[in-house]
């Protein structure tokens, strides 16, 4: 096995050794959100006879069916329990039936996810561990060319035995350990290779923390469609009132999913490289004026002042950059009450041509602001869901803009308002004939 062979092999048993440990977890959230769902709705039953939780003395028992075999004897799960010298029996068919439809497509998003990331970061891996092959190759060219004593020469004395330990002991990995062969000579390349697996390790560990996070995102919306659609079941079909509820409800929580699940699948072609940026020139003020005219037109309920509007050209995507303001735009509509003010500006500063969204809003703790640009991050979680808020359109829009070399600027203090500023580097031929003025 050639010296490119084996570091490859080495990157795929790192990546496996992760998604391996990503899939277990998976299956033990999934495991533990199932079982929290049964034993809230058992709480639930017997709540409701007792009046109160009975305590962990309280006879109780679980049947099934034992002539039936597979999924039917599932259904005939019945729980049983002895209150006061009577036994009360609830069929779980119905709780089944609703964990099974709801449960498989919140499980297959996750798995779908984690096949994202088996595929994708498989080629990651062998990137951060291609400076490792080049090395291995030129010392094997060096060992054809000068010979066994040349090559010992040119790298200070250091004999083929111990690089066939640093080859042992890289094979001996595993997750979270550190490569320590003892050697003196050998430090300097062992303290590269802990680094380039220190940023493995963490890059693996977000994308873990990413696929969590949308699963919990995720389980919200689906746990309201299950208790509306309980709630048909029970009293839908012959109560209009609550029916059309229950059908408003699915409503808002489907497009919350779609919304969702498009914008998970943005940040995930982000970061495997599959998001493609159309550069063209573009002037931020002539989209700061399109941006006003949207805005008036559909949102009546809020103040749109115009700005400075004086901006030096820039090179950019220009849809993508419309998608970064409109979430600026639409955070400040969201947090701004009926009748307050938005201001959008633009102009060219020392950072570069900006694009600037100023509201009346509820304004941001100054703790806070460090991390509004984090995936899934809320402020106020409460109030996020209520107005619909996903907490990943910033994270969107920080992607859109580091993209583009650009950064943000924010300003703000809680009850008084909030001021973003987008930044993008200023076009070439503008930046030119700004110096030659």
């Amino acid at each position: 096995m050639n010296a490119n062979r084996k570091f490859n092999s080495i990157a795929r048993r790192i990546h496996l050794a992760w998604q391996r440990k990503r899939f277990w977890q998976i299956i033990f959230v999934n495991l533990v959100a199932l079982l929290t769902v049964f034993a809230a709705f058992l709480y639930a039953r017997e709540t409701a006879v007792t009046g109160k939780f009975a305590g962990w003395g309280l006879p109780r028992s679980l049947s099934l069916d034992t002539s039936l075999r597979g999924w039917e004897a599932l259904l005939s799960l019945r729980y049983s329990f002895v209150w006061q010298g009577q036994t009360y029996e609830t069929q779980l068919e119905g709780l089944i039936n609703l964990v099974a439809r709801f449960g498989a497509p919140l499980l297959g998003v996750e798995l779908f996810f984690w096949l994202l990331g088996f595929f994708s970061r498989a080629s990651y891996a062998r990137r951060l561990l291609r400076p490792l092959d080049r090395m291995a190759q030129t010392a094997q060219r060096l060992t054809e060319e000068a010979g066994e004593r040349s090559a010992r020469q040119v790298r200070g004395g250091v004999d083929e035995a111990k690089f066939q330990d640093l080859e042992h002991a890289i094979e001996q990995i595993d997750i979270g350990d550190r490569l320590s062969t003892g050697d003196k000579d050998l430090r300097g390349l062992e303290d590269a290779i802990n680094d380039m697996l220190s940023r493995m390790h963490a890059a693996y560990r977000q994308q873990a923390q990413f696929v969590s996070d949308a699963s919990h995102e995720l389980r919200t919306p689906i746990a309201v469609i299950q208790g509306y659609v309980k709630m048909l079941d029970r009293w839908g079909k012959d109560d209009e009132k609550v029916l059309e509820e229950a059908i408003a409800a699915i409503k808002t929580e489907s497009e919350h999913m779609k919304t969702l699940v498009e914008q998970l699948l943005f940040l995930a072609r982000g970061d495997s490289g599959r998001q493609q940026l159309n550069p063209e020139p573009m002037r931020l003020d002539a989209l700061a004026v399109e941006l006003l005219g949207e805005y008036r037109m559909i949102d009546a309920g809020h103040e749109w002042r115009q700005g400075k509007l004086s901006a030096s050209p820039v090179t950019a995507d220009a849809a993508m950059i419309k998608q970064a303001a409109r979430v600026l735009i639409d955070n400040a509509v969201r947090y701004t009450p009926q009748g307050g003010s938005i201001r959008i500006s633009a102009g060219t500063g020392e950072g570069g041509a900006w694009l600037e969204i100023q509201d009346g809003g509820i304004g941001i703790s100054e703790e806070d602001v460090p991390r509004i640009f984090d995936r899934f991050f809320r402020a106020d979680p409460a109030r996020a869901r209520q107005s619909g808020g996903t907490g990943l359109g910033l994270s969107i829009a920080r992607w859109i803009v580091e993209r583009h070399d650009g950064h943000f600027e924010v300003v703000s203090r809680p009850e008084l308002g909030t001021r973003i500023r987008l930044y993008l580097p200023v076009a070439e031929a503008a930046a030119q004939d700004a110096e030659a003025v």
